[in-house]
């Protein structure tokens, strides 16, 4: 599937300088308030902004597909209206019928929006941002509303789509199940891209502080010279391990959840822990192996 470079400076509503290529259902991960909308728009046309692609064309001009958090499908206008919404001419209408078919979405075409789940009303704000031929597409929290399974249905149904259409995604999400389905993954932090590239080697292989925050690493400590990363999941008890204080721990739906101190603080989640094996006070020995090397 082609790729789109993007190359991108903001100055409002922040400041931002953005590079990186989407390619496939690549996913943008950031924090609240890190500029991850203002680049969508920005690529969409609809905030100011210098770069490349499609810089300075109108947004009527781009061939974006955009949606937003909020799908904002017309309310009095059914799926097929929808759909068509963004066609002109003769055909718009056989035209927008042909593609909800494409996508399986037929059997709504006759529905309106307040008749639609949250799931249906995605696939269909889809669908109306594909009609007029876009070349990329750009979903601002795709996960944003919907439930864990409908969630990961319409995610697979985006991707499915996406790549039979030879369209490339960028889903901006602060949802970490989000970008470690996608493909390809982007971290935004501190005004920029600060580590792009398949979405496993970048999850593996953290190249910061601000990405493996981002990233869940809840463990980061410095430890001879070097900054290191280890996620909570990846701590496992074992006899020849570094020993630790339990400080508190607590039970889960899954095991336990364990705050062990001295040299480093960690914190440790065991799959399979009781709550009686365990009590703050005691001492306990675990691998850290798991670590990655971030400085």
């Amino acid at each position: 599937m082609k790729g789109v470079t993007i190359d991108y400076t903001l100055h409002a509503p922040m400041a931002l300088r953005v590079q990186c290529e989407v390619r496939g259902f690549t996913a943008l991960l950031g924090r609240s308030g890190t500029g991850k909308t203002s680049l969508l728009k920005a690529l969409a046309g609809l905030l100011p902004a210098t770069g490349t692609p499609w810089g300075g064309l109108a947004p009527e001009r781009r061939p974006v597909g955009y949606l937003p958090q909020e799908t904002l499908l017309f309310p009095h206008l059914t799926v097929l209206e929808n759909t068509a919404y963004a066609l002109r001419g003769r055909e718009r209408w056989r035209k927008a019928r042909a593609l909800l078919a494409e996508l399986g979405l037929e059997m709504l075409a006759a529905r309106r929006p307040h008749e639609l789940s949250g799931g249906q009303a995605k696939r269909v704000a889809i669908a109306r941002a594909l009609a007029h031929g876009a070349e990329l597409l750009l979903l601002d929290e795709p996960s944003a509303g919907l439930d864990t399974m409908t969630r990961d249905a319409t995610l697979d149904w985006v991707m499915e789509t996406a790549a039979a259409r030879q369209v490339p995604v960028l889903a901006a999400t602060h949802d970490h199940e989000v970008a470690a389905r996608a493909g390809h993954l982007a971290l935004l932090a501190e005004g920029r891209i600060v580590q792009h590239g398949l979405a496993r080697e970048v999850f593996e292989a953290p190249a910061s502080r601000a990405a493996a925050e981002l990233l869940g690493y809840e463990n980061i400590f410095a430890r001879n010279g070097a900054l290191w990363a280890l996620q909570a999941r990846r701590i496992v008890p074992d006899d020849a391990g570094e020993e630790f204080t339990v400080l508190s721990v607590r039970e889960t739906g899954t095991g336990l959840h364990m705050v062990c101190g001295e040299a480093p603080r960690l914190l440790v989640d065991l799959p399979d822990g009781r709550l009686g094996q365990f009590a703050p006070g005691s001492r306990l020995r675990l691998n850290l192996g798991a670590g990655k090397r971030i400085g």
